[in-house]
């Protein structure tokens, strides 16, 4: 039995409503275009043939290619800002896309060579391990354990990406095509997020990190290298983001966040395959180059990578940008200071990235990698204005927008507490929720309190009721 009022003659009317409600959720600017041709050739020609072949967003292709050519470079390569930091290589990006966006289909082309670099050191590993059990049984004192071969993990924890980088490769990448259950999972549970927060905002500073465990005792681990690349749904990504003991933390500050235009109604069907391109063999190529080419480690497993300067007109357009940058911090950056703050460095290690992509031989930044770092730093510092202050998928917004549909689909004009509790979204059914999520609905002026006791539900007079704006 639906709500009615008990005295229609009594009943508020529209008047006095706003001539519109106001939305739930934020609207978003339309975003810019990611600047392809700011990457170096081998990854630019290679990012217009997947994206015409998927049709995906173009920032989710982008981000794909940088931060796998970051996880190809970063065993190789240090680079020492003009201040003096030696700091990693290693990039850290999100990419915010609807399901359905192709984010599987991009992620399995970008990481091709880096799938099949994991698949030859799983064989072997396989196979080192076959001649160590033969080995322990001759000989327990001298065999030597060999190292596990885990290169692309997809849903870690710190604690696992210590044991990894402890027993395993020196060098890494935490990449996920469903980032939500990383987002969503243990290691961001809100006993854990702070600690894994911690964690990996030390490896993208490069620093050694404690492991502590109660079996074997405590360690650091030196010469470690973690790249990321999240991809994940709007909801998990802005409930992450909007995380405030984390955005304290500074993780946030070390990761670049794109979210595109969905392309999803415009991806008619084209017969053709990126992977066959020969733009894709050059990137193939160039990855496993990389990838497979000898990693400066020394005899304690630890990487030690060259160290790249910058000088000449690369440093001098890094010393514009950065002074540039800090200029606009107290006034148009100020709401994305803390990233502001870290774009110089993210712009030094994308030059170094797109320098070895160019050259893998090369030892210091070039002036074209440093003006190509600077286009791309400017599109990530405008995707964070955009979505400054935007949680379009906040705890709260979320919920009024639920119960909001709820309502619309059952077209009643009155409704009282006792029937949302009882037959509202399960999610919400209790009183207090209910009363707080209908308070969000009427700050936005879509629905409003009526009169204690003037909504009858279940023939009894309802103390508290609301109208509907339909």
């Amino acid at each position: 039995m639906n709500a009615v009022l008990q005295n229609p003659m009594q009943a508020p009317t529209t008047d006095g409503w706003p001539d519109d409600a106001l939305p739930l959720q934020a609207e978003l600017e339309e975003p810019a275009p990611f600047p392809m041709d700011a990457l170096p050739s081998v990854l630019s020609d290679y990012g217009r043939v997947i994206k015409r072949c998927t049709q995906a967003p173009d920032a989710l292709v982008g981000n794909s290619l940088l931060a796998a050519a970051s996880l190809a470079v970063q065993p190789h390569a240090n680079v020492v800002l003009p201040y003096g930091a030696s700091v990693p290589t290693s990039l850290f990006i999100v990419s915010v896309a609807e399901s359905g966006e192709r984010k599987s289909a991009v992620d399995r082309l970008a990481l091709h060579a880096h799938a099949t670099f994991e698949k030859v050191k799983s064989d072997e590993a396989r196979e080192a391990i076959a001649q160590f059990t033969k080995l322990q049984k001759k000989d327990k004192e001298t065999a030597e354990i060999p190292r596990e071969a885990v290169f692309l993990a997809s849903d870690p924890t710190v604690e696992g990406l210590c044991k990894l980088l402890h027993a395993g490769l020196p060098s890494i990448g935490v990449f996920s095509a469903e980032g939500g259950r990383f987002l969503g999972g243990h290691g961001m549970s809100d006993e854990t997020a702070l600690r894994t927060a911690a964690g990996l905002s030390l490896f993208w500073d490069g620093s050694p990190v404690d492991r502590v465990r109660s079996g074997d005792g405590a360690s650091k681990l030196f010469g470690r290298r973690v790249a990321l690349h999240l991809m994940a749904q709007p909801r998990a990504t802005f409930q992450w983001l909007s995380n405030p003991v984390l955005r304290d933390q500074g993780l946030f500050s070390r990761c670049l966040v794109a979210y595109p235009q969905s392309t999803a109604g415009t991806r008619m069907f084209r017969n053709e395959k990126a992977e066959e391109a020969p733009a894709a063999i050059e990137y193939v190529n160039r990855m496993t180059d990389l990838l497979g080419g000898t990693w400066p480690i020394n005899e304690f497993f630890e990487l030690q990578p060259q160290q790249m300067g910058i000088g000449g007109a690369a440093r001098n357009l890094w010393i514009e940008q950065h002074d540039q940058i800090e200029a606009a911090i107290s006034c148009d950056l100020k709401p994305i200071r803390a990233l502001a703050s870290k774009s110089a460095e993210h712009m030094g290690r994308m030059a170094a990235v797109f320098t070895m992509i160019d050259n893998p031989r090369a030892t210091t930044v070039s002036e074209e990698g440093m003006e190509r770092a600077a286009l791309c730093v400017e599109f990530y510092l405008g995707e964070a204005l955009r979505l400054a202050g935007v949680q379009p998928m906040h705890e709260k917004s979320d919920q009024a927008a639920m119960l909001w549909s709820w309502l619309a689909a059952r077209g009643k004009k009155h409704i009282s507490l006792p029937e949302l509790v009882q037959f509202g979204p399960a999610k919400l059914r209790k009183a207090d929720a209910m009363r707080n999520v209908m308070g969000v609905l009427a700050d936005h002026y879509m629905v409003r309190k009526v009169p204690d006791g003037m909504v009858e539900y279940d023939g009894k007079s309802r103390k508290e009721g609301w109208e509907v704006r339909l």
